[in-house]
């Protein structure tokens, strides 16, 4: 077996925000191990779409990736490649990836050049009303020192 596919974790516990682990990958060309016996990790690989509803709703989250994903325009009903941010959130024992893709909280992110792995408390702060009459979503991202 060979370790392969890099990700930042959240071990639990509320233990420090980890970018060390690695899934395990088989050799698809050899006899496939028992899975039975395998031991799952902590956290679902599935995201779940974050749209904030109240002002100031926060999330304490570890960026891990921003990655082109396909999502229902909603104007058009249509489906449109965005970039969407993924993070990784503590939920009590269990970790969930979480993402979204708000320009502005994507740009922030390219912007300041952040890495796989940042721990950041992200914040909505609700709607922002543009000049051309539009609105967007209006973000507060902090990055968090862990002490210790």
């Amino acid at each position: 077996m060979q370790n392969t596919n890099e990700i930042a974790t959240i071990q639990q516990n509320n233990e420090v925000a980890k970018t060390e682990t690695r899934f395990q990958t088989v050799d698809l060309n050899a006899q496939l191990p028992d899975l039975s016996k395998a031991k799952e990790t902590v956290f679902d690989l599935m995201s779940d779409y974050w749209t904030p509803v109240n002002d100031n709703e926060c999330k304490r989250v570890v960026f891990v990736k921003i990655e082109n994903s396909p999502m229902v325009d909603q104007k058009t009903g249509e489906i449109i490649d965005l970039d969407c941010a993924f993070f990784l959130e503590q939920v009590q024992n269990d970790v969930k990836m979480i993402r979204n893709a708000s320009r502005r909280l994507v740009g922030s992110i390219q912007g300041a050049n952040l890495q796989p792995g940042t721990p950041l408390l992200i914040t909505w702060t609700g709607k922002k009303r543009f000049r051309n009459g539009n609105t967007g979503d209006n973000w507060s991202v902090k990055p968090l020192i862990i002490n210790g």
